[in-house]
């Protein structure tokens, strides 16, 4: 194509398109072919002729866009992680008390009751504050889980902010 060489003559070309409502036009056969791309590829898709390859290609570019998101993030989601692990491994020890209390103090006849009353108030004590600290972690485990989402959510945000202002207007306007 004959592109205008100087700004003036851009500038011309502009104006002349303007005046016959031609500005759109290559936008939007653009546009139209990349529809017919994608309904293309979504029609591949459902018959399956799509390659697993181009699959797991397209999966990986995601996820390391993804991870590139989260690694400004890295050490709140290390600690999100452990939080989880300390919550998860908490709440494994529960069912492990209640079989202590049933099986060594409530169905042991050989001690005394006096003892079994006082290891009973004891282990009930300790279930008690297993079962507080679990729900505490389990909060904070929460509690930076929302702080860690608004942060990322909030990046994104800027990120897309960012690259809508470098958008060309045409663009922009449709």
């Amino acid at each position: 194509m004959n592109r205008p060489r100087s700004s003036q003559q851009r500038y011309l070309a502009f104006v002349r398109d303007y005046k016959h409502r031609r500005l759109d036009e290559a936008t939007e056969a653009r546009e139209n072919q990349q529809q017919h791309q994608d309904r293309a590829e979504a029609a591949a898709e459902l018959t399956g002729t799509r390659s697993r390859s181009k699959n797991r290609g397209k999966r990986r570019v995601y996820l390391c866009e993804y991870l590139g998101w989260l690694w400004p993030h890295r050490y709140a989601v290390g600690g999100l992680f452990v939080l989880a692990l300390i919550g998860a491994g908490l709440q494994m020890v529960e069912p492990l008390f209640m079989r202590f209390i049933v099986d060594r103090v409530l169905l042991n006849t050989g001690s005394a009751p006096a003892v079994r009353f006082i290891r009973l108030n004891l282990a009930g004590a300790l279930f008690l504050a297993l079962a507080f600290r679990s729900n505490l972690a389990g909060a904070l485990r929460d509690y930076r889980q929302r702080l860690l989402s608004a942060r990322l959510m909030l990046t994104l945000r800027r990120s897309l902010f960012e690259r809508l202002l470098h958008l060309p207007l045409p663009k922009l306007w449709a």
